[in-house]
């Protein structure tokens, strides 16, 4: 395959943000065979992790607050955009507003729908607000989608949505992945002893925001309690920009579970193996939004990585995929409690997400974006 210069548009700020994203895994890997350039929203002050790509300055102010950052820089990031683009064989974007920028340039656009962008979007504002960003997201995201090159997106859900709005042959399905060198089983020994965790272990990794329906499964520990009397919750991660986990870790106090629900706050993607090794069961409660029900992130993946069964909720493709290999659905809290019995007495083989380690997903996204571009180009 030709060396191609790529500039990525991703969601967010490429190293501060708390949680990378199947970008940065991608993209780190492919620049070992092509440039990549990636837009740099800076919007934390402190950087979280390296990277194999080469930043390049979007001349933006920096603001975590999602719902200011991209309206206050427009001026800055699309002067920057107009200049540069025409050096790149192609643009990879999964931001809505300069996704619309990028799509008013002459190069080749390709939307990476990771997510439900006007869904995703409205999340960040409050009422009625969160109700008038979603129109205007979605008025964006169609317009992006229509003049891009090609799509490229998680799921066959996904794929399906997106079908009824463009062309059901610009679309290609490329899964979210996980690195398996560093997400693996380990010793959790000294995760046990540092949180002081009896068990059984229930745990959650990942962001704690609101479309994580963790308001029930904390007020489901004295129920839960009730027949496994040391069983603790083991919560790993960061909120992204709106306080949710204070708002958590009250109701943990309030409800008296202060000694029994353990907030670890951000863990590195590369530390987590311990953490999630730790658990007996994995965690992963979607709350009944239409974006929890197309996507299918990594969280799944890491749980199973770890041969640690999961407990999921409002997330059909996971929960399809991997029936019968370590992953059971529950819908309220009676079946959440009848679940855990048999994850707690599930083993699970590693081996089921060999196919999905990022070297592997990187491959298959390379080749998406070459059959994407050769099509357009005949």
């Amino acid at each position: 395959m030709d060396d191609l210069k790529i500039l990525v548009i991703p969601t967010t700020d490429w190293t501060g943000h708390p949680v990378p994203n199947r970008l940065n895994f991608i993209f780190d890997n492919l620049s070992k065979r092509h440039t990549i350039d990636v837009c740099h929203f800076k919007m934390f002050d402190e950087d979280k992790r390296d990277t194999k790509c080469n930043l390049i300055d979007m001349g933006c102010q920096s603001d975590s607050d999602v719902g200011t950052y991209y309206l206050t820089n427009f001026r800055n990031y699309s002067e920057k955009l107009r200049d540069i683009s025409e050096d790149y064989d192609v643009l990879i974007s999964s931001n809505i507003i300069p996704s619309f920028m990028a799509n008013l340039q002459d190069t080749a656009v390709i939307v990476d729908y990771l997510d439900h962008f006007p869904q995703s979007a409205s999340s960040y504002y409050e009422r009625p607000l969160d109700e008038l960003a979603e129109k205007i997201a979605k008025w964006f995201t169609f317009f992006n989608l229509k003049n891009a090159y090609g799509v490229i997106t998680p799921t066959h859900r996904f794929k399906n949505y997106l079908a009824e709005k463009i062309d059901d042959d610009i679309i290609k399905v490329v899964p979210n992945g996980l690195d398996t060198e560093k997400i693996r089983f380990v010793d959790p020994s000294d995760i046990w002893e540092k949180y002081d965790l009896s068990r059984p272990v229930l745990g959650y990794v990942g962001s704690i925001e609101r479309w994580i329906d963790f308001e029930s499964v904390i007020k489901l520990m004295s129920p839960i309690k009730e027949r496994y009397p040391n069983a603790k919750l083991l919560v790993v991660g960061p909120d992204l920009h709106t306080g949710h986990s204070d708002y958590l870790e009250e109701l943990t106090e309030k409800l008296d579970l202060k000694e029994d629900v353990i907030f670890t706050g951000r863990v590195d993607y590369e530390d987590l193996s311990p953490y999630i090794s730790a658990m007996d069961v994995g965690l992963n409660p979607r709350m009944p939004w239409e974006m929890n029900s197309m996507t299918m992130g990594s969280k799944v993946l890491t749980y199973l990585a770890c041969g640690v069964p999961v407990l999921s909720k409002n997330m059909p493709e996971a929960e399809e995929r991997f029936m019968g290999k370590g992953v059971y659905r529950y819908e309220d809290s009676y079946e959440f409690l009848g679940k855990l019995a048999r994850c707690l007495a599930e083993s699970v083989s590693p081996y089921v997400i060999q196919e999905y380690d990022w070297n592997t997903i990187s491959k298959k996204y390379e080749k998406a974006i070459f059959e994407l571009i050769n099509r357009k180009e005949k």
